[in-house]
């Protein structure tokens, strides 16, 4: 199932349960200005902490950004971002885990790590590094994300209740 336009910001996903206890499994990549990221063969993983951050996502994401960034390049937040959650010697989430945008957030995005940001502007900048090392950016816009990602969560929402009905009741006023 595709979800966006992939020169702009677009989500690949494919819900591959085999059976109520393996709901919410499948395949799953994104694409940032015509950029993949993610492996989207990689198949029956969990879909879960990437949905929950893209759901997280669509409320949030004007708060992505530090003013210590100030007139920061993207290379140069990368590499605060890298510093601050994983090559340095004292991790600080408290301040920087909210810019982790899904790294290891299940085998699809495996040796990929990913930052995102909203710049003042209101441009979306993802920001990562590829398994082979190569490190950039892409950017959209606030309202692309927010659309995307809220296809992509109703939908999988919905493939998950459909899949697992003990697991996800039906609420009365979904009725």
């Amino acid at each position: 199932m595709n979800f966006g336009e992939p020169t702009d910001f677009a989500i690949e996903a494919y819900h591959e349960p085999s059976g109520p206890e393996w709901r919410g499994f499948g395949r799953i990549c994104i694409y940032i200005q015509g950029k993949q990221l993610g492996n989207v063969r990689e198949n029956h993983s969990s879909l879960f902490q990437a949905v929950d951050r893209l759901r997280e996502l669509q409320t949030s994401i004007e708060a992505l950004w530090d003013q210590s960034f100030g007139a920061m390049s993207d290379a140069e937040i990368f590499t605060v971002l890298d510093r601050a959650l994983y090559a340095g010697d004292r991790p600080d989430w408290n301040r920087y885990g909210r810019f982790d945008f899904l790294t290891n957030a299940g085998e699809p995005f495996d040796n990929f790590k990913t930052f995102i940001i909203c710049r003042p502007s209101g441009s979306v900048h993802v920001l990562y590094q590829l398994p082979d090392g190569i490190m950039d950016f892409a950017a959209c816009s606030v309202q692309s994300l927010r659309r995307v990602a809220a296809s992509f969560v109703s939908w999988f929402d919905e493939q998950v209740r459909n899949t697992a009905p003990p697991y996800f009741p039906v609420e009365p006023s979904d009725r």
